[in-house]
């Protein structure tokens, strides 16, 4: 096992305390089960085969899943799992890769850099990536090489992104926008839907339209946390909680719910409840207490689906648990009729738990 290689493969997209928790369960595997983890069989056959293997060793069912989740992030690592078939970790949804070609892919840094990797051919090419980051002082070839060809392209685009000058890529407007002529003064209520979406997009600074979501979260935090300093404001209503909602949805293929009345923040296939937390950490010893639950006891959710993100919203952690955990634990609070529920680490120990860190951590890189 590379449990070096291993650390910093996660570090980008983990937190600390679960890098810990799944090198932990990885060695627990190899011990265990008596596997090489850089030879043995990680396809879904082949975690399901390690998981029976486990249990007739003693390992409690949720320990089991623990492992298998600890694996599975294993296996991306080694870069051998290519396919959803092979039920790898990091894999892009049919959605999500619709969601880029719809809305990430169109943006000209974007559009700019995919004229700079492609070859005669139109085909991509890893070797002229590298070559337009070592343009700009990127040197992470190495780092990358577990990696797939797209999430090279995706951790390197994200570097680019940042060092990259906006006069190389900021005049390429799409083809088909239409602006108004120069000194032609134009009512976007007298223009084609299109056209007006064409003018308002035109006027957002392109630091704000090139940026990605996170980016966009971070900033934002930055401008409320000055504003706070300057006496403008005194509170906001903060993003972090529809962003956790967006990305469980992402994650899982939940359905959100419209209704803000109805208890539960989402639903499932199967017409499961999950009622949907997020809490940001400014600091790593910041509190975890979630937002006040309503209701706890009509049992409008049958799962509470949680996610703390640290300060620069990384996912740190997140886990998916039952209703009955919930009320087992939460501490109700008289004066608000409300219940409140500390996300402490212990929680993930919980018979019944679901650690889900990796699955939301996929659906921010989509991102």
């Amino acid at each position: 096992m590379r449990e070096d290689e291993f650390r910093r493969f996660l570090a980008g997209r983990l937190g600390a305390r679960t890098i810990d928790s799944y090198v932990s369960n990885c060695r627990r595997v190899r011990k265990t089960a008596a596997v090489d983890l850089d030879e043995c069989d990680l396809s879904e056959v082949g975690l399901s085969n390690l998981r029976r293997k486990l249990e007739r060793e003693g390992v409690t069912s949720q320990s089991a899943s623990d492992c298998i989740s600890a694996l599975k992030a294993y296996a991306d690592f080694r870069g051998k799992r290519h396919s959803a078939a092979a039920g790898r970790t990091m894999q892009v949804t049919p959605e999500q890769r619709q969601a880029w070609a719809d809305n990430t892919a169109v943006r000209p840094f974007n559009r700019w850099l995919d004229e700079q990797v492609r070859d005669d051919n139109g085909k991509f090419s890893l070797e002229r990536l590298y070559a337009v980051a070592e343009r700009y002082g990127i040197y992470k070839r190495a780092e990358y090489a577990q990696l797939n060809a797209g999430q090279q392209r995706m951790n390197i685009g994200n570097i680019l992104r940042r060092l990259v000058p906006l006069s190389a890529y900021e005049e390429r407007a799409p083809a088909n926008s239409v602006l108004p002529e120069a000194g032609r003064s134009v009512s976007p209520a007298t223009l084609h839907a299109d056209e007006s979406a064409a003018l308002k997009a035109a006027s957002v600074p392109a630091l704000i339209r090139e940026a990605g979501v996170r980016d966009l979260l971070v900033l934002y935090s930055q401008i409320m946390d000055e504003l706070r300093v300057r006496k403008v404001v005194r509170t906001s209503n903060s993003p972090v909680g529809d962003y956790g909602e967006l990305l469980f949805a992402k994650a899982f293929g939940w359905q959100l719910e419209s209704n803000s009345a109805a208890g539960h923040d989402a639903t499932d296939g199967r017409g499961t409840r999950y009622q949907i937390k997020a809490r940001r950490l400014s600091a790593p010893s910041g509190s975890r207490q979630l937002s006040a639950i309503r209701r706890l006891n009509d049992k409008t959710f049958d799962y509470l689906a949680a996610v703390l993100f640290d300060a620069n919203f990384k996912v740190s952690r997140a886990v998916i648990i039952p209703h009955s955990v919930v009320a087992s634990r939460a501490r109700r609070r008289e004066h608000t009729n409300s219940w409140l529920f500390m996300l402490e680490d212990r929680v993930w120990l919980v018979p019944g738990a679901r650690d889900v860190t990796a699955e939301l951590a996929v659906a921010a890189a989509a991102f």
